[in-house]
């Protein structure tokens, strides 16, 4: 058995993440999460093609392609704040901050739609741990802000390990095993999900001792009391401009409920909140909220 609690923390430690809410002004257009982030690579690639494979299609040695080093959602429904996208930036990709801010100011002028139709972004927050927004950010202007790891990602109730709660997956959750789609997530796959995901951004030193944690993390999930998933399927039907065809993405939607709560999977889930599950993580899929039962 491993410390998995500390163990879990030094590895959240080593992943930070800078998540921003940018209010848009999109006039004549009903802009997706996939056109925006189509018209904002197209804009990288441009203006940068080294931070563009970087941080859309990075590369582990010895281990094939890692996970892309951001993550765009739709934002929470807010009258005073809609409409809007979460970006975050995610490990390395924090790096690239700079020239990834110079691409979205890019893309506005490129355009959205069949009419390249010009939008705007007319606010920008960072958000905290919490999901709470912070102070305005002025690009350009402020000294660009640090961001927080991983290991901050707070858990909506007070009591984390003994609360109960229900994980709720609002988007398609995208989870797969031999080849094919799971209907019925258990948290046991939930825990797999996000510890590959963890794995994905963590530094090479770190992967070894990994292992064990994402060992001990199924155990935890098999020993903790999680009722049967409720939910249905929901499918995507989206085109792809990389591939020039019409894809469609299969996914679930539903919730699982927690009576006594995660346990010491609470981290590991917290991080899941920002990370998202499963496939399709880069447009908003496989997101998760947690609710008091």
């Amino acid at each position: 058995m491993t410390d998995f609690p500390q163990q879990l923390d030094s590895a959240l430690r080593s992943i930070p993440l800078l998540p921003r809410r940018m209010l848009l002004d999109t006039p004549g257009v009903a802009a997706t999460v996939p056109m925006l982030r189509g018209v904002w690579g197209a804009a990288l690639h441009d203006l940068h093609p080294n931070a563009y494979d970087t941080v859309f299609a990075p590369q582990m040695e010895g281990r094939g392609e890692a996970p892309a080093l951001y993550l765009l959602r739709p934002a929470p429904p807010d009258p005073a704040f809609a409409p809007a996208v979460d970006w975050m930036l995610i490990g390395s990709g924090v790096a690239f901050d700079g020239v990834l801010r110079r691409a979205w100011d890019v893309a506005t002028g490129m355009g959205l739609g069949p009419q390249r139709r010009r939008f705007g972004i007319r606010k920008v927050v960072v958000l905290h741990p919490d999901g709470g927004m912070g102070q305005d950010e002025h690009w350009g202007q402020d000294p660009p802000p640090v961001g927080w790891t991983l290991a901050a990602a707070a858990w909506p109730m007070a009591e984390p390990e003994t609360t109960p709660c229900r994980l709720i997956f609002p988007a398609p959750l995208r989870l797969r095993r031999h080849g094919r789609l799971i209907e019925q997530p258990t948290l046991v796959d939930l825990a797999v999900a996000a510890t590959r995901r963890i794995r994905g951004y963590l530094p090479d030193p770190a992967q070894h001792e990994w292992q064990s944690v994402s060992r001990e993390a199924m155990e935890l999930a098999r020993r903790t009391p999680a009722e049967l998933w409720r939910g249905e399927r929901l499918d995507l039907h989206r085109y792809s401009a990389r591939q020039q065809a019409e894809l469609d993405l299969h996914g679930v939607t539903g919730f699982l409920d927690l009576p006594e709560g995660p346990g010491q999977l609470w981290a590991l889930l917290a991080a899941a909140i920002w990370l998202h599950l499963g496939k399709g993580t880069i447009m908003g899929l496989g997101q998760m909220l947690v609710e008091r039962l």
